[in-house]
């Protein structure tokens, strides 16, 4: 007779994040309270899935900044769960150390910690063995395993994992390991943690990456949730499914705007608008990077345009990172090296076929930028 269970799987949810690049205002608690909104839909999402297990594959919390207070309420969420286990391992933002709260905390009766004292839970009521690879520092060369783990043919055997997959090794010392060598360990499927960009190129093996539920900044755009997964066993052979649930309260965005034929402050506050709601929701964090060559005379103050924006989206940063415009007609009749490269160049361009037009004038004008400032950016 077969066995069958059913899970949430989610990592990475860094309860209490400071937030810090966001700068002052409410934004770094407002994000917080939205991390605590998402990790309630996650909880709410187990209750209405009816799964057996919610799997937190390390990093709940940031451990320099959970205090009591948000380990209880983390807990109190955690016990709605009732007889729904829930089994966690720690990640290297919230490592078994001394002081964790995972050793300093009395958790509800259905939170399962799996730490490298004590990294397995076996439970007979869904014959299911759970094993969990986490942290017990911050920063984590080699795998900490104090009992090897163990396979039952006859259960569903799930590995708990959080750490860096198959990633040059030297550059990554958060418990470095490749795929094969955790395919050879044997487990029905692997819950991993802790890059928080999700990845399901090994799913037909097993292996989930669900990222982070709630994005953390502005390296972590696009949709993030967790995954349902449904894992049956008859005889050996076993079935997958996967669902992803995206749950996310914001988005961030980076967007490359071109100012070139922008001529004032509220011709380009207009263009930005209408740029940002072809991308962007009211409630997400956006990052612009103003490019292109300003009109002479056309001043941009990046303060007051980001104010002007801050009422139209949640947050708004914007980098300037345009140059000027100059004016070809004037610097061209200059009697001087400048003039002489201008008029060289524009009798090169007229003469030149369309497909090179584009490629000259780049050239034309970071040769003048080279003879006016000393320098060029390329």
């Amino acid at each position: 007779m077969g066995q069958s269970v059913s899970l949430i799987h989610c990592a990475d949810i860094h309860m209490g994040s400071p937030f810090k690049s966001l700068g002052l205002g409410n934004y770094s608690s407002d994000r917080r309270i939205d991390i605590k909104k998402t990790f309630g839909n996650i909880i709410n999402l187990a209750l209405e899935r009816n799964v057996d297990y919610l799997l937190i594959s390390g990093d709940l919390y940031e451990h320099d900044y959970a205090g009591r207070a948000l380990i209880g309420w983390i807990n109190e969420k955690l016990s709605r769960l009732g007889d729904k286990i829930c089994v966690l391992i720690p990640g290297n933002h919230d490592p078994y150390t001394e002081d964790s709260w995972y050793r300093n905390y009395s958790w509800a009766p259905n939170v399962r910690i799996l730490s490298s004292k004590n990294p397995e839970f076996r439970d007979a009521r869904t014959s299911c063995y759970f094993y969990g690879m986490g942290f017990d520092a911050y920063r984590q060369e080699v795998l900490s395993i104090t009992k090897e783990a163990e396979i039952f043919p006859e259960f569903i055997n799930i590995c708990l994992f959080h750490g860096t997959v198959d990633m040059p090794f030297s550059q990554q010392p958060y418990n470095p390991v490749d795929s094969d060598w955790l395919l050879k360990m044997g487990f029905d499927y692997y819950a991993l943690g802790h890059f928080h960009k999700y990845d399901d190129s090994l799913s037909d093996k097993g292996i989930i990456n669900p990222g982070s539920p709630e994005p953390l900044g502005f390296d972590e755009q696009g949709e993030h949730g967790v995954f349902f997964v449904r894992l049956s066993k008859n005889e050996g052979q076993v079935v997958r499914e996967y669902e992803r649930i995206v749950l996310q309260q914001r988005k961030y965005h980076d967007i490359d705007f071109d100012v070139s034929g922008i001529s004032d402050s509220i011709q380009l506050k207009s263009a930005l608008l209408e740029a940002l709601n072809k991308k962007a929701s009211k409630s997400d964090l956006v990052r612009i990077n103003l490019t292109g060559r300003l009109k002479s005379g056309f001043y941009t103050d990046l303060k007051e345009t980001g104010q002007s924006l801050a009422g139209e989206y949640y947050f708004v940063n914007i980098k300037d990172s345009t140059k000027p415009d100059y004016n070809l007609t004037e610097l061209a009749m200059e009697k001087n090296i400048t003039g002489v490269f201008i008029r060289m160049m524009q009798d090169r361009i007229e003469s030149s076929p369309e497909s090179e037009r584009q490629l000259l004038m780049k050239a034309l004008y970071l040769g003048i930028e080279a003879l006016l400032t000393g320098s060029v950016e390329i």
